[in-house]
């Protein structure tokens, strides 16, 4: 029981000191380039089957700084950030993007359907001026309920996104 409890302790650790190493490999300096900069928009295919809109447009501005405002779906983006993803792990795997937009909605990202989340995380890979990703908010990854209490719990999510630059 002891030998057990040990290296029960030790993987513990172990787990702890890697997800530690992920987060700390993802703190953000700013890397925002002088292309990056400026006004961007697209829209990405919403996935999930509860909800009946099949769009969501989003409408980014991207500063010097890395603080980035705009609109996703009709949710204004609050505290947006953009950030290097630089998860060594997760980028080994292949299950990683360049850079992440993270922030808070203020409103429903679905008004029509009273839609509404907290956060959001924009996954993106920039090439040829354009980007190139996915959009998730926050919420439960699983409910097994009615299609009101999914649109008002589950995890909601739009991919593929496009955005582009407008001059």
């Amino acid at each position: 029981m002891r030998i057990m409890k040990t290296k029960f302790r030790l993987g513990l650790i172990a787990m702890l000191a890697l997800l530690l190493t992920v987060l700390i490999s993802c703190a953000s300096d700013n890397v925002v380039t002088p292309e990056m900069v400026g006004h961007w928009e697209g829209d990405a295919r919403i996935i999930v089957s509860w909800c009946q809109q099949k769009n969501l447009s989003v409408k980014l501005d991207l500063h010097a700084d890395g603080s980035v405002s705009g609109m996703v779906g009709d949710a204004k983006l609050t505290e947006g950030r953009f950030a290097s993803n630089r998860g060594w792990l997760l980028r080994k795997l292949n299950w990683s993007c360049d850079y992440m937009i993270t922030g808070g909605l203020d409103g429903d990202i679905v008004a029509a359907e009273g839609i509404k989340r907290g956060r959001v995380m924009m996954a993106l890979d920039y090439n040829d001026g354009i980007f190139k990703g996915g959009v998730g908010t926050d919420g439960s990854v699983c409910v097994f309920s009615s299609e009101q209490t999914r649109k008002e719990k589950m995890f909601f999510t739009a991919r593929p996104l496009k955005l582009t630059k407008s001059q």
